[in-house]
Parts: C-alpha cells; structure tokens; sequence
C-alpha cells in the first residue's frame, strides 16, 4: 500500500522546497554521514512509499494534512 498518491507527492514536493517552514529531514542528519540535498542537510524526498532520504534507511509515512494539497505559495 503506498503512502501517498502521485499528486501527494507532488503537492509534498512543493511544500518542501518552497514552503516557509522548516524542511522535513532525517532526524539522523547531524551524524557527519548526511549531506545537504533537495535545499538542506539531510532533507527528505516525497515518494509514493512515504518520505526518504538517499544516504540512509531512514523513511516517515506521514506528512501534515495541508501538504497533501496543491500549494497555492
């Protein structure tokens, strides 16, 4: 069962990379093995599997209701 729908992930996408809050990221990331991708250390990526980030196993299925819609920023 996926996590979120193709257009969740696009509307999340938006959210963190234009949002005027701070990015979802890895609560790993200050463990000297993560790197700033995607805007900030550690950022996490919207998949259809839930958020992720490529230097880790590290996964969240969850995101604020409000992101799951299109952005209007």
């Amino acid at each position: 069962m996926s996590a979120f729908t193709p257009d969740e992930v696009v509307n999340l996408d938006f959210y963190q990379r234009h949002g005027n809050f701070h990015p979802f990221t890895c609560p790993h990331r200050n463990d000297g093995a993560h790197r700033a991708v995607g805007g900030d250390l550690g950022a996490l990526f919207p998949t259809v599997r839930g958020w992720s980030y490529p230097f880790c196993d590290y996964t969240q299925n969850w995101a604020h209701d409000f992101m799951l819609k299109k952005g209007t920023q």
